[in-house]
């Protein structure tokens, strides 16, 4: 039996929360499975991700393989980095994961709007330098 680290749909309709599960790799997305190993909600500003770390590493050092989202929130979280010392013999005997800072999104400005946000920048850096100088004097 091939097991799956993956995401388990719940909540409400255009509200989704999901349960992370370890299951069997031909059950369905919301069928019955074997263990939970954590919690992920992404309706909130900041996206609410928690695993039971113990379980998480028995099941990976098993055999069980994350799906692709899995694997990137458990990279986020650390735990992949506390598997992969495991994995190398190293010991993890009071290390806690460490969280990986969630990298903001650019946005991409079209030329015009790029020119008019450096040129609002390049009028308030020419406001703000007599007012410095006069505060040195």
């Amino acid at each position: 039996m091939a097991t799956v680290i993956r995401l388990a749909r719940f909540g409400k309709r255009h509200n989704p929360i999901y349960r992370i599960v370890v299951i069997d790799n031909r059950k369905a997305r919301d069928d019955s499975f074997i263990e939970q190993v954590g919690f992920f909600n992404p309706n909130l500003k900041q996206p609410e991700i928690r695993f039971e770390q113990e379980k998480v590493l028995k099941w990976l050092s098993v055999g069980a393989q994350p799906s692709d989202t899995v694997k990137s929130l458990l990279k986020k979280t650390g735990i992949s980095d506390l598997f992969h010392d495991l994995k190398a013999n190293r010991s993890i005997e009071g290390k806690a994961p460490v969280a990986r800072e969630i990298k903001s999104k650019q946005r991409k400005l079209s030329p015009k709007a790029q020119a008019r946000l450096e040129a609002e920048k390049a009028a308030k850096e020419a406001a703000e330098a007599p007012a410095a100088e006069e505060a040195q004097a």
